[in-house]
């Protein structure tokens, strides 16, 4: 019977991938052996690992090294080059304030002698006034009183203008000047005090006048009211300028100084900027939320500013210059900051670079690119878990011969339970039990449990790792709680330490749901 060419080649497709499978698992298992001949690591769950005799090293950055990436492979995944730049470096420092009043445009309107509130002009509040404007009248049997002595005086004066004895004319005058001064320092103005003497009729209703002009923002009196010396009637707030306090970050306050100008947006106003300037800088930190109060002074002719409103402030500081680099360029991983750096045909070296402040989307970088090196934007993560999987391959390879241990060595029986079991995706209560080969309990050690998952280029992954640190309970148990990052095949080492010397490791493969 003759095979047809689609069965035949359907065969063919199913012994290549059969054969890819065996050389795949192959390596897989040739590689699997060569980690189980390292030093001081297993594979399998069940052997404990023997201990180490020197003393812990102190924790070192994680190995990477370069990687060279082909231009297809590059287009493929992603991966951009941008020149570092030096350039002027303009910060802004972003925040929100609420418009105020400004305090020295305040004007309160009180009185200094006790009375009857006649006739009331401002009657409402909100109401906008100008200085001299009439805002009531008051009778006062005190005020009324005082005027008459002035007009007594005024006519003694007058009658001693004729006499001959020079001490009497002077005598006249100092009255006469006693019992003005004494109306003027009740608030009487200078043109009633004119009218009176003018006039010589004493008025037993006073006009008062507004001190200020601006927005009546207080009303405590009433037509009728019997009013008392040193009791306020009005609050009166010129708006033709306002403050806008805002609170800056701590970590900011450096860039703030007064004189600095400032832009203003408001919520209500839309696409309008209005400029101000810095004019007072608090001089304490709120400990609750570690910002520093600033006052900001603005221009309020149109009044678009209103008191209680919300604005948005922006400051725009000059930081010299200095060399920038896109801010996806550069991995943080929390102890180091790195940056792959395109050195030609394809190959990026990995650099430790120091971290200035973030400029928009660039990020000063202090120390460890020069200006003009092209570094990588895109695809960041790819490369730095394919620089740690090589790193990690070359770490297999050169790995050293086995160190002798000092004194006797021992077997150590480790086990590890979770709960739930297997961990789930999230935190877990971790327990492990220590002993030695006699089985006696450990009690007195320190008992770590990492986890690791490789990398996983092809679905653009990077590298994941946690760890666990368990406390004793006694009876040789330690126990924990830890997060398993996400679900899926974990690689895990449970280490166990006393006095900075390592005692021994157990490793173990699970799977978290």
């Amino acid at each position: 019977m003759i095979m047809r060419r689609p069965m035949l080649k359907g065969l063919l497709i199913v012994l290549a991938v059969a054969i890819v499978a065996v050389i795949a698992w192959a390596v897989w298992s040739r590689v699997r052996s060569d980690r189980a001949r390292l030093p001081g690591t297993t594979v399998a769950d069940r052997h404990p690992t023997s201990p180490a005799a020197r003393p812990a090293q102190p924790a070192a950055a994680t190995p990477r090294t370069g990687v060279t990436i082909d231009p297809r492979r590059q287009q493929l995944i992603g991966v951009r080059t941008v020149a570092a730049k030096r350039a002027e470096m303009t910060e802004l420092v972003r925040t929100v304030g609420v418009v105020q009043y400004d305090e020295t445009r305040v004007t309160d309107v009180n009185l200094k002698v006790e009375g009857w509130i006649r006739e009331l002009y401002v009657d409402y509040t909100g109401q906008l006034v100008t200085r001299g404007q009439p805002l009531f009248t008051l009778y006062s049997p005190d005020l009324l009183a005082t005027e008459h002595e002035y007009l007594l005086a005024l006519k003694t004066r007058d009658q001693m203008q004729s006499s001959q004895i020079a001490d009497a004319r002077v005598r006249a005058d100092t009255i006469v000047a006693a019992a003005r001064q004494r109306l003027a320092l009740w608030d009487l103005s200078a043109d009633q005090l004119q009218a009176l003497e003018q006039t010589r009729q004493p008025q037993a209703a006073v006009t008062f006048r507004s001190p200020a002009g601006g927005y009546v923002t207080e009303k405590q009196v009433l037509k009728g009211a019997h009013v008392t010396a040193g009791q306020s009637l009005y609050r009166i707030a010129d708006l033709s300028v306002v403050w806008i306090e805002a609170d800056v970050y701590e970590s900011d306050v450096s860039l703030v100084r007064l004189g600095q100008h400032a832009t203003v947006t408001l919520d209500a106003y839309p696409g309008e900027r209005y400029a101000g300037r810095v004019v007072y800088i608090y001089p304490y930190v709120n400990q609750q939320t570690r910002t520093n109060k600033v006052r900001y002074e603005f221009a309020n002719g149109r009044g678009r500013f209103k008191p209680g409103m919300y604005a948005n402030v922006e400051l725009s500081v000059s930081a010299g210059a200095g060399v920038t680099v896109p801010a996806n360029a550069v991995l943080d991983s929390g102890k180091e900051q790195i940056v792959f750096v395109a050195q030609g045909d394809g190959y990026f070296e990995p650099r430790r670079v120091k971290v200035g402040r973030r400029l928009g989307a660039d990020v000063q970088i202090v120390d460890g690119i020069k200006t003009g090196e092209q570094v990588a934007t895109g695809a960041t993560f790819f490369l730095d878990s394919e620089s740690q999987l090589r790193a990690s391959l070359q770490g297999y390879e050169a790995a050293p011969a086995p160190a002798p241990a000092a004194g006797p060595r021992q077997q150590l029986d480790i086990t590890l339970r979770s709960q739930p079991d297997p961990p789930k995706a999230g935190e877990n209560q971790f327990e492990a039990t220590v002993k030695d080969s006699a089985g006696k309990p450990i009690d007195d050690a320190q008992v770590t449990v990492q986890f690791f998952m490789a990398a996983m280029p092809t679905m653009n992954m990077p590298a994941m790792r946690s760890e666990v640190k368990l406390l004793p309970v006694g009876g040789g148990v330690y126990r924990g709680t830890g997060n398993v990052m996400i679900a899926g095949r974990w690689d895990v080492t449970v280490s166990v330490a006393r006095n900075g010397q390592r005692l021994g490791s157990k490793q173990m493969t699970v799977v978290a749901r």
